[in-house]
């Protein structure tokens, strides 16, 4: 079996140190040293530029040189990203451009002049028709989707071409991924290889995309599992750029917007998107509203030169996915995140010194989210709804090595 491995890397900006270090410890570090020490062992990986750059700052620059030196001897490719993983579909196409113009900077004075990406990880594998546009714009050669995103059934190994763009769409096998990221246990090889007939079928070539902190920080049994899968005698690794020089000739296809974490049920009620903005999730409205009422702030200075570059990087900042995943309650639910990044978006209006009734609306937006966000949880309506939630979820959810469930 020819597999091509894919991990993503990330952790917001302002994330507390220690998190990071934990992180460090049972994933980052372990899969770098594994791969240093298997030569033989090819991955595609994306990190980040908001974690390579933490990364730097805070004394875990090793994990860095690891990852250039995977980079210098071919055993690693890195894939281009969004800096600050922000849900690009749901961005203005200026705010694409510039995240994924500081990711790329980013990592090239990080990593090099090896640093040269054919391939795009767009956040959450959340893709529309605008997003594969402007990628194609941009110069990429693939991105990576979920097979969901294809319109019908994925024949893992025909080369696909997106509509209209020269962008080749790689959609990874969703269910043997999250059989690896959150069921398989070490030592049951047979399971997994059952897995892979059920869902891959005869085909000979797999691809598996996850987070990487799946392996070990998330679920230590997902990192020993791999890491006795790779060596095994009858499996061949490979990144996902060496998968497609052996495809055959591409086809024309049309991805569905959608992300890795859509269901069926989201697509047919046309919210592929529901984990960042559901239009039954009131506090999305409040969120989204609060944030776009910054954004024409914060354009309005940039027309006039008046944007200091440190209030414009804390805005990029802002674009981060997590403030409405953790609002979500599908199932994941964090008061203070929500109320933190509410509070950062306030004082980075105030800064502006917007006119009266602007930073009014700004703070009653501010308000409404931390009246909103408080009364969920202290009613338990918030509890109440993820519980729901995950009663229809067969797939268990690990977070930080803990079962969400």
């Amino acid at each position: 079996m020819r597999w091509a491995n894919f991990f993503h890397l990330y952790q917001p900006p302002h994330w507390p140190t220690r998190v990071i270090a934990k992180v460090a410890r049972e994933s980052y570090r372990p899969l770098i040293s594994f791969l240093l020490s298997h030569r033989d062992v090819r991955v595609t990986i994306n990190i980040a530029g908001s974690l390579t750059e933490q990364l730097q700052q805070r004394a875990f620059r090793p994990i860095v040189t690891g990852l250039r030196r995977l980079l210098q001897r071919g055993q690693v490719e890195l894939t281009d990203s969004a800096m600050y993983h922000a849900i690009l579909p749901l961005l203005p196409e200026a705010e694409v451009r510039r995240q994924v113009t500081l990711n790329r900077a980013t990592n090239r004075r990080a990593f090099g002049s090896a640093y040269r990406p054919a391939g795009f990880f767009p956040p959450e594998m959340a893709y529309n028709a605008k997003l594969g546009r402007w990628l194609s714009q941009l110069g990429y050669r693939w991105v990576i989707l979920d097979g969901i995103s294809h319109p019908g059934l994925v024949n893992y190994e025909q080369q696909y071409r997106i509509a209209g763009t020269t962008l080749t769409a790689v959609f990874r096998n969703r269910f043997v991924s999250d059989y690896l990221a959150f069921e398989a246990q070490p030592g049951d090889v047979h399971k997994f290889f059952s897995t892979v007939q059920r869902w891959n079928g005869q085909k000979s070539l797999l691809i598996t995309a996850m987070d990487g902190e799946n392996l070990g920080h998330h679920r230590r049994a997902a990192k020993k599992m791999w890491q006795h899968l790779v060596r095994l005698p009858t499996v061949e690794t490979v990144t996902i750029s060496e998968v497609l020089k052996s495809l055959d000739g591409p086809r024309t296809v049309r991805p569905r917007a959608a992300s890795w974490s859509s269901r069926p049920a989201d697509l047919a009620r046309d919210v592929p998107f529901v984990l960042w903005r559901n239009p039954a999730n009131h506090l999305h409205q409040l969120q989204w509203a609060l944030f776009t009422t910054v954004l024409k702030l914060v354009y309005h200075h940039e027309r006039r030169d008046r944007l200091p570059r440190p209030i414009r990087t804390e805005f990029d900042q802002t674009m981060a996915s997590d403030w409405y995943w953790w609002a979500s309650r599908e199932p994941w639910w964090d008061v203070d995140i929500i109320m933190q990044a509410a509070e950062r978006l306030r004082l980075l209006a105030e800064e502006l010194s917007p006119p009266h009734s602007t930073l009014e609306r700004v703070r009653r937006l501010v308000g409404s989210i931390k009246n909103t966000a408080h009364r969920w949880h202290a009613s338990g309506a918030a509890d109440r709804h993820l519980k729901r939630f995950m009663r229809h979820e067969p797939m268990p959810r690990y977070l930080g090595g803990k079962s969400v469930n």
